[in-house]
């Protein structure tokens, strides 16, 4: 219904004429709010309800009174359509009672799609990301956000622009992978198509862009300290941002770590001299849940959670994300006397007032459960999600084995029934609503008694292997084997939440597999049993001597309903994988880090030239760069992408290519264009750095012409935070990875 008395309210006090902007309404309301109310905004109250779906009242009632300017649905595993009308209720009653009847915004990530059960499940940012399929990238996004916002979900905390350098970190999973530029384009695609405009000229979903800065972590440590100069900041850890801003994202989240010694939330040198200076960003800044807390607690550069809410709020931040209890910013209700932090509580009011009028939220209705029970899993989103789940699988190795419909199989491991998709999916791991297991994809393709299933060990356990003989003999029955190993990561409310060891709150300290599923796979292997091996989970994982004995090794990613039956698909060769990787696996856990765009000098043990080997990586002959690095993904199919053609022309780099077919059977390529400099630049340059990419689709014996065009100003490096463009000679190379015998080179002249 339309709130009609609102309206009527909000006309007497100047508000209801929605043709002013956004910014000039807020500030017109600005004015007749108390400091307890501007205060209150820049809080939230994250878990409105909990399970059942129950409203909690009793922490409703605790934060309320000077924190409720966003809220969260609560726990994943409640059912939207039940939640639905309990929120609206809290919303409406929020709208009709409140003194100036302003409306709540609910924040929710957004990782797989909803945040509550009950919507589409899509594949994971690293899953999608690997697809390298933009336009897809791109319905995807669309039918998120129209999901959200079916639901009542006017803000995201997405998309997420670190950059996955750090192989250990738990949190890969959620991100576009270890390239800057992929993740730039991603980033600035999710949030222009998020933040498209409704028939009214309002934002539909604002984004947050996240976590700036340094958010991927040293040493996989999810908190953990960061250092690096401004040349480094601007060229590597800054470049998806200075491209996501561009699509001017509503909000932004700081890190949990400190740069330079300085946590984020209170590192008033990058928020204020770097982001809204030298970045221009304008809109809402705020913390990751706790992290001004942190401050006090873990940091210990505050002597309290008054003062850790005062030096991030002179740094910078606007609102408080879930804080814990004691929450920070409330505790300035006694220093608004102080004329520079009313200034500052002023500000971040406005910039939050500003999202709810930009989203119209003063002026639509609330959601109503009819139109999320339409829009929620609508046959083309599933279909979108389908597609999403097949191109997201990377084959990493495959000597022939792949394709074929076996007459039996022995699928083996803790995997087999699990539905493995991060911790930010609303689906249960071993008892979902939607989806199937591997076990369940394999049956409906085979025939039920032709898959035995036999979990052999614990996802994580390491005292029981009584299991793996049953598996080495299940195996030899069938002929064929296909064991599911990684690791897990599944939600907080998941039963299996104790077995994770992926995810948030997770640092790999060993890359292999964990518990005992590196014995199960070795004794498999030992029998001489045809083996398919799939990988699962958000990271990278090393494939040691042992584990690449396996026929085929496909690596599943963090997917999302549809992946077990997407790689039941790909096994049987109903369809051709053409997934990539988007981040690098290591050869072994101390040759880390191991991302593609190393610089020159990263490679240099000191001692080759001498004594003909590389000192630095040398057992027993590893080289820096990884035989399976960013780029690289197999098909059922070969491609040939021919040696690039380049000109020079109108302040362009044109680079073309013919992409043939060469294989029996239809696939994707990804041809994929990176470029050096071959000029001094006055700063060290990495390896080679993707600039263009294209998934191209065809038919056995087909072939198709690529063309890409790159502007003079993204050769462009930055020094001392300017960006700078030289004259001279630049190398480009177009292929189907990053590694160096699958690319083929040409060398442009580049003139001012």
């Amino acid at each position: 219904m339309k709130f009609q008395y609102v309206l009527t309210t909000l006309a007497g006090l100047g508000l209801a004429e929605s043709k002013s902007s956004p910014r000039d309404r807020a500030k017109a309301l600005l004015k007749k709010m108390t400091w307890e109310e501007k205060i209150a905004q820049m809080g939230s109250i994250r878990r409105l309800l909990k399970l059942g779906p129950e409203v909690d009242e009793e922490n409703f009632e605790k934060r309320y009174p000077l924190q409720h300017g966003t809220i969260g649905f609560g726990p994943m595993f409640n059912w939207i359509l039940d939640a639905l009308p309990l929120v609206n209720e809290v919303r409406e009653k929020e709208i009709k009672d409140s003194r100036l009847h302003i409306p709540f915004i609910t924040v929710t990530d957004s990782v797989n799609g909803l945040f509550i059960s009950g919507g589409t499940v899509f594949p994971s940012n690293l899953a999608m990301s690997s697809t390298f399929n933009f336009p897809l990238f791109k319905n995807i996004t669309a039918a998120i956000r129209d999901e959200q916002l079916s639901i009542g979900v006017n803000w995201v905390l997405s998309p997420p622009l670190d950059i996955a350098w750090e192989p250990r970190y738990g949190r890969i999973g959620e991100l576009y992978g270890e390239d800057s530029y992929l993740t730039g384009e991603l980033g600035h695609a999710y949030v222009q198509i998020m933040q498209d405009k409704d028939k009214d000229g309002n934002i539909k979903v604002a984004c947050t862009i996240k976590h700036f800065v340094y958010g991927e972590s040293r040493g996989g440590v999810n908190t953990a300290s960061q250092y690096g100069g401004i040349n480094h900041l601007f060229n590597d850890q800054l470049r998806p941002y200075i491209r996501a801003l561009e699509a001017d994202p509503a909000a932004l989240m700081v890190s949990y770590a400190s740069v330079d010694l300085i946590p984020m939330s209170m590192n008033e040198y990058m928020i204020q001299d770097i982001l809204r200076g030298k970045l221009g960003f304008n809109g809402v800044i705020m913390s990751d849940a706790g992290s001004i807390s942190n401050m006090y607690t873990q940091s210990r550069v505050a002597t309290s959670y008054a003062d850790a809410g005062l030096q991030a709020l002179k740094a910078g931040l606007q609102m408080e994300l879930s804080p814990g209890n004691p929450a920070v910013f409330p505790n300035l209700i006694n220093s608004t006397k102080d004329k520079q932090i009313a200034k500052l509580i002023d500000e971040a009011a406005l910039n939050l007032l500003e999202i709810k009028f930009a989203t119209g939220l003063f002026d639509n209705d609330v959601p109503d459960v009819e139109t999320a029970n339409k829009t929620l899993r609508q046959s083309a989103h599933l279909e979108l999600a389908r597609e999403g789940c097949r191109e997201g699988i990377v084959l990493l190795k495959n000597d022939g084995i792949l394709p074929q419909t076996p007459k039996k199989v022995a699928l083996l491991g803790p995997f087999g029934e699990l539905l493995n998709f991060g911790s930010y999916a609303a689906i249960n791991a071993s008892n979902p609503t939607w989806g199937e297991s591997l076990h369940a994809s394999l049956k409906s393709a085979l025939g039920e008694k032709n898959v035995k299933f036999v979990p052999a060990v614990d996802l994580l356990e390491t005292t029981d292997d009584s299991g793996i003989d049953d598996a080495v003999a299940a195996a030899k029955e069938a002929g064929f084997a296909v064991l599911m190993l990684g690791s897990l990561s599944a939600p907080m409310e998941d039963p299996l939440f104790k077995k994770r060891t992926d995810g948030e709150f997770f640092a790999h300290a060993d890359l292999g597999l964990p518990g005992l599923q590196q014995q199960l796979l070795d004794a498999v292997l030992d029998a001489k049993v045809p083996t398919v091996l799939i990988l699962t989970g958000g990271q990278p994982f090393v494939l040691n001597n042992s584990t690449l004995r396996s026929n085929a090794i496909i690596h599943s990613l963090l997917g999302g309903e549809f992946t077990n039956s997407a790689l039941v698909e790909v096994i049987t060769g109903k369809v051709n994988p053409s997934g990539k990787l988007t981040v690098s696996m290591p050869q072994l856990d101390g040759a880390v880090p191991a991302f593609y765009d190393y610089l020159p000098s990263d490679d240099a043990g000191g001692s080759q030239d001498r004594l003909g080997f590389h000192s630095a990586y040398q057992w027993p002959v590893l080289q820096k760069a990884s035989p399976m690095p960013f780029g690289f993904g197999l098909s059922y199919t070969t491609f040939d992408i021919s040696t690039p053609t380049a000109e020079y022309k109108k302040g362009e780099v044109h680079i073309r290519v013919t992409v043939k077919n060469t294989g029996k059977v239809a696939g994707k390529e990804v041809v994929q264009v990176y470029h050096r400099p071959n000029t001094s630049v006055g700063l060290e340059f990495p390896v080679r750095r993707l600039v263009r990419f294209d998934k191209v689709d065809l038919e056995a014996g087909e072939s198709k012409d690529v063309e890409f065009s790159i502007p003079n100003k993204e050769l462009g490096y930055y020094v001392n935070a300017k960006l700078v463009v030289r004259e001279g000679m630049y190398n480009f190379w177009a292929g189907s990875s990053s590694r160096v015998e699958d690319l083929k080179g040409v060398n442009v002249t580049v003139t001012l």
